[in-house]
C-alpha cells in the first residue's frame, strides 16, 4: 500500500506507478485519472461515506449550535484549525458548509489551514487552536479531544471515497475490490466511523496542464513579497549569533564543544517537519516559551510570519554557523597576534582584523542561509501552517497549487522563480567562496 493524499497518488499513478487499486478523498482526482485514461471507469463505485464534526481541546468545550442565526466565531477567541480550503477536501467540505452558515467570512481571517484531517486534530489535542473541523471517522480515535457538533450533511457536498481499478490492476486486485464491499468489510468501515455511501458518483472529467504564460498573478506577488520578508527577518534572526558562534567553533575550545557543533548541525540531518513539530511544542501556544512570549510581550509566533521566519532562521543557522567558521579557520592567526601586540583587545581584534578578513566567507553564509530561508518548507508548514498573506511563503505555495487542479500555471512560474533564486544564490556564495581565497592567497 501507498498513503498520501489523493493528489499525490494520482499523479503518481498518472506517471506510471504501479498500482492495482485507487482509493480517493476527492471525486476529482478519480475524474482526472478517468480523463487521463488511467482507471477502470466500469470498475469505479463510492466505497465510503463520511460526516464533518467540530472538536476542541477536551479541557476546552465549545457550546455551539450548527445554525445560521449562531456567531459561532464569537464562541472562541483564537484560531481554527480547517483543511486547506484550497485543495485538501475536508478544508473544502467545511468551507461549504461554513459558507451555508454565513460563518465563513467571519472567521477566513482565523483559520489555521493544515495538510489533512490528521494534521487538524493534531493541533486540536495540543491545544494550539480553539477549535478545528475533521471527519467523524478522525475524531474517535482521540481521547484528547471533544465533539462539539456533527454539521449537517446537506450543508456541504456529500462526502465519499470512490475506488477503482487501475487499467493495469491484476485479477486478484479485482477480487480485493470485491472483497472491499462485502458484508466483512463493511463491519470493519462501521466500527471505524465510517458510513454506507446513498449512491454512486461517477465522473469522467480531467484538466489540462497550461503553459508558462503571462505575468504573476496578485496572490504570487503575495507570496514572492511574504518570502522575501520572512527570509530577510530569519536573516536579522541569525547573522549576530552565526558569526559569534562561527568564531566561537574555530578559535576557541572549550568542554563540550562537540556537543556544541553536534546541536548547531542538528537541523541538517533531522526531517524538518520533526524541526518543525519541536518548534511547535515550545513556542506554540501552550509551548514553555510561546506561553511566556504572549503572556510577557502580547507576542503569538505559532501560524504567524514570525513563527515562519523562526523556522527558516532555524534551518538555515547551520550553513551560516559552517561558512563562518571554515572563513575564520582560513584567516592568519599570526595577523591577529600583531594586532594584539599594538595593543589592540579582543573586541578590536576581531572588529578590525578577523571579521574583514572573513568577510566574503561571511557574505557566502549570509547567500546561502537567505536561499535556504526561501526554500523552507517542512518546518514552516509545520509551526506557521499554509495562511495566505501570513505564512505562504514560496515553497509553501508551491506544493498548495500542485495540489490543485487548476494550479499548473502559478506552479510553473513559481518553480521557475525558485531555480532561479537557488542558482543565482548558489553563484553568488561560489564568487565569495573564490574573493575570499584569494584575499587569503594574497
Amino acid at each position: 500500500c501507498s498513503f498520501a493524499s489523493s493528489s499525490t497518488l494520482a499523479k503518481q499513478i498518472e506517471q506510471g506507478a504501479p498500482a492495482d487499486l485507487f482509493l480517493s478523498a476527492d471525486q476529482r482526482w478519480m475524474d482526472h485519472l478517468a480523463g487521463k485514461l488511467a482507471i477502470d471507469v466500469a470498475s469505479r463505485i463510492d466505497l465510503l461515506a463520511n460526516a464533518l464534526v467540530i472538536i476542541t481541546p477536551v479541557d476546552r468545550p465549545l457550546a455551539l449550535t450548527v445554525a445560521k442565526e449562531f456567531a459561532f466565531a464569537a464562541t472562541f477567541s483564537g484560531r481554527i484549525a480547517v483543511g486547506d480550503p484550497t485543495h485538501v477536501p475536508v478544508g473544502i467540505y467545511t468551507r461549504e458548509a461554513f459558507a451555508a452558515l454565513g460563518w465563513w467570512d467571519a472567521l477566513s481571517g482565523r483559520l489555521a489551514p493544515a495538510a489533512d484531517a490528521r494534521a487538524v486534530l493534531k493541533l486540536v489535542e495540543l491545544g494550539e487552536v480553539d477549535a478545528g473541523v475533521v471527519y467523524a471517522t478522525d475524531a474517535k480515535v482521540s481521547a484528547a479531544i471533544a465533539v462539539a457538533a456533527t454539521i449537517p450533511s446537506d450543508l456541504h457536498s456529500p462526502i465519499r471515497y470512490p475506488i477503482a481499478l487501475t487499467t493495469t490492476a491484476t485479477p486478484a486486485a479485482a477480487a480485493f475490490l470485491l472483497h472491499l464491499r462485502g458484508d466483512a468489510a463493511r463491519a470493519v468501515f462501521a466500527a471505524a466511523g465510517f458510513t454506507a455511501p446513498t449512491s454512486i458518483v461517477a465522473g469522467t472529467g480531467g484538466h489540462g496542464h497550461g503553459p508558462l504564460i503571462g505575468w504573476l498573478g496578485a496572490e504570487e506577488v503575495e507570496v514572492l513579497l511574504l518570502s522575501l520578508r520572512v527570509a530577510l527577518a530569519s536573516i536579522a534572526l541569525l547573522a549576530l549569533p552565526g558569526i559569534a558562534l562561527g568564531w566561537l567553533l574555530a578559535r576557541r575550545s572549550f568542554v563540550g564543544k562537540s556537543v556544541v557543533d553536534a546541536l548547531v548541525h542538528l537541523p541538517l540531518v533531522l526531517p524538518p517537519v520533526v524541526t518543525g513539530y519541536l518548534l511547535l511544542v515550545m513556542f506554540g501556544r501552550r509551548g514553555w516559551v510561546g506561553v511566556r512570549l504572549e503572556a510577557w510581550f502580547g507576542l503569538d509566533i505559532a501560524f504567524t510570519w514570525k513563527g515562519a521566519a523562526l523556522a527558516a532562521a532555524v534551518m538555515a543557522f547551520p550553513l551560516m554557523v559552517r561558512a563562518v567558521r571554515l572563513a575564520i579557520e582560513l584567516t592568519d592567526r599570526e595577523i591577529e597576534d600583531a594586532a594584539r601586540t599594538l595593543g589592540a583587545g579582543p573586541l578590536r581584534v576581531f572588529l578590525t582584523v578577523t571579521l574583514p578578513l572573513a568577510a566574503p566567507g561571511v557574505l557566502a553564509g549570509l547567500v546561502l542561509a537567505f536561499a535556504r530561508s526561501l526554500g523552507e518548507f517542512g518546518a514552516t508548514i509545520t509551526l506557521a501552517g499554509n495562511i495566505a498573506g501570513e505564512s505562504r511563503t514560496l515553497p509553501v505555495a508551491i506544493y498548495a497549487y500542485a495540489q490543485q487542479h487548476d494550479g499548473d500555471v502559478p506552479l510553473q512560474r513559481l518553480v521557475l522563480i525558485s531555480v532561479l533564486v537557488s542558482v543565482l544564490a548558489l553563484i553568488g556564495s561560489e564568487w565569495l567562496s573564490r574573493r575570499l581565497a584569494r584575499r587569503l592567497a594574497a
